[in-house]
């Protein structure tokens, strides 16, 4: 959530829980977090100007509700106006019946990108289905001749995450995971 753009401006209320402290919480405005938040790196903060309208965190939420190949979230989020320096908070939806899959076995369907600001969370809600490339067949081999033939290439990958980022995957109801949610770091 972004702070007022106009008006009056609590320091705790307002500052503080943009910052993630409670609203009773003490904060200086000297300390780094502020003045990371109000864009100041030293010298004095105008207590409501600097702060009109910034964010700690960039808010990413969408809907996949048509069949997509080698979505990149990074690419959408940056596409969507992420600065790439605050927290990225990103909700990605799969619609039901949608497919997001790959185009190629060398890369994933779903892949977040790299290099996110720590703190940086995903939550994958997949109502639809997420799936790999298949592999390519095999060749054929000679009846009554010397050669067998020769077996296929492995399939390619589904989801591909980024290290150090927090992320949350709920998988459809049907999925035989009792629609639980897995929660980890890539």
């Amino acid at each position: 959530m972004a702070l007022p753009s106009s008006g009056a401006m609590r320091m705790g209320a307002d500052i503080g829980v943009e910052l993630g402290n409670t609203a009773t919480s003490m904060i200086s405005l000297g300390a780094t977090a502020p003045r990371t938040l109000a864009g100041v790196p030293s010298g004095a903060i105008r207590l409501a100007a600097d702060f009109y309208g910034k964010a700690s965190a960039f808010v990413f939420n969408q809907t996949i509700s048509s069949n997509t190949n080698d979505y990149n979230l990074r690419n959408a989020a940056i596409a969507a106006g992420w600065d790439q320096v605050l927290v990225l908070q990103a909700t990605v939806t799969i619609n039901a019946g949608v497919f997001v899959g790959s185009s190629s076995t060398g890369s994933a369907a779903f892949q977040t990108g790299s290099s996110f600001p720590a703190g940086s969370t995903l939550a994958i809600i997949n109502n639809g289905s997420i799936v790999g490339r298949g592999g390519n067949g095999g060749s054929a081999g000679f009846v009554g001749g010397d050669s067998l033939g020769s077996a296929g290439g492995g399939g390619g990958g589904v989801v591909n995450g980024s290290a150090g980022t927090r992320g949350t995957f709920v998988p459809p109801s049907n999925s035989g995971s009792n629609g639980t949610n897995t929660t980890g770091r890539s």
